[in-house]
């Protein structure tokens, strides 16, 4: 190992590079006992894994920060448009009556409530959500000014308890069924905690697996079970999902840094591209292309 290398894992952590190279190792099973062995490893393609994964992170929350500020702004809409300023503040009005008791849908109105009011208290001065004009009695802001306070999971949380209508109209925007659009934003929030914690993502496997379209199926890898076709739980399947929300918020969303992260972790090998959850490396390319020619129809009409 060159010294340079040496100096890179006194400053990253061995076992932080460690967790890099595991996906790349011989596992083995002997006696019951599991054998990894690095033989073969290349150092700089562990190095790749862990920059590009830095990269990708940052990236990651870039594109959720964009369908957050459109779903946070779309709801926003729904609520003010059909309740009032502060309709949102009683959940009974529009919330899923038939899913959630009198008793749990008052419960969490007073959590919300509660948490908001301290939101309110931490934002700068001069919020508009500090100003008495933008206020009822009790101090809330009016709904288009509260939900820019709520963070990624407040928001998840007051998706879930939309009554069926509201969640349908919400995501319909989104071109999506309304357990797709729960499912697919319960995952982004897995996503960006994951990122924001500085955490592995290429190697991120979801234990609550997303629901995911058929369509996917051209690039995303799959195997068969005795349920039928399952699909991968990778990074891929999120890609897939950031892609189909961003195609509606922005059809000209530069991918570029994107790509050229899973490219560098890919390293023209359909194994490794296996890994990210691809199908292969022709996977790669096809889910680059995925929703182009609907983008190119949409920027032209």
């Amino acid at each position: 190992m060159k010294e340079a290398d040496i100096k890179k894992i006194e400053n990253i952590s061995y076992y932080r590079l460690k967790e890099f190279a595991h996906p790349l190792a011989k596992i083995t099973k002997k006696s019951g006992e599991i054998i990894v062995d690095y033989t073969g490893v290349n150092f700089s393609e562990v190095l790749t894994r862990y920059y590009q994964d830095k990269n990708l992170r940052i990236f990651l929350l870039h594109a959720i920060e964009k369908i957050e500020v459109s779903v946070k702004t779309n709801l926003a809409y729904i609520l003010g448009e059909k309740y009032g300023a502060f309709g949102y503040l009683d959940f009974s009005l529009w919330g899923n009556r038939q899913e959630f008791s009198k008793y749990k849908m008052q419960q969490k109105e007073m959590q919300f409530k509660r948490q908001l009011l301290k939101s309110v208290k931490k934002v700068s001065r001069s919020s508009d959500a500090k100003m008495k004009r933008n206020q009822d009695s009790d101090g809330f802001p009016t709904v288009w000014l509260a939900l820019n306070i709520l963070t990624f999971g407040e928001l998840v949380s007051l998706i879930e308890v939309l009554s069926k209508k509201n969640k349908i109209d919400l995501a319909t925007i989104y071109d999506c069924t309304s357990n797709e659009f729960v499912s697919w934003m319960k995952t982004l929030h897995l996503i960006r905690n994951t990122c924001s914690h500085n955490s592995n993502i290429i190697d991120i496997a979801i234990k609550t697996e997303p629901l995911y379209r058929e369509e996917w199926n051209e690039f995303l890898f799959t195997f068969n079970n005795k349920d039928g076709i399952k699909p991968t739980n990778r990074l891929s399947v999120v890609l897939a999902i950031l892609k189909h929300f961003l195609f509606i918020i922005n059809s000209k969303y530069k991918w570029g840094n994107i790509y050229q992260g899973i490219n560098s972790i890919a390293r023209e090998s359909d194994k490794k591209a296996q890994l990210l959850g691809f199908k292969n490396l022709d996977g790669i390319k096809t889910f680059k292309d995925y929703k182009k020619a609907n983008a190119t129809a949409k920027n032209n009409s």
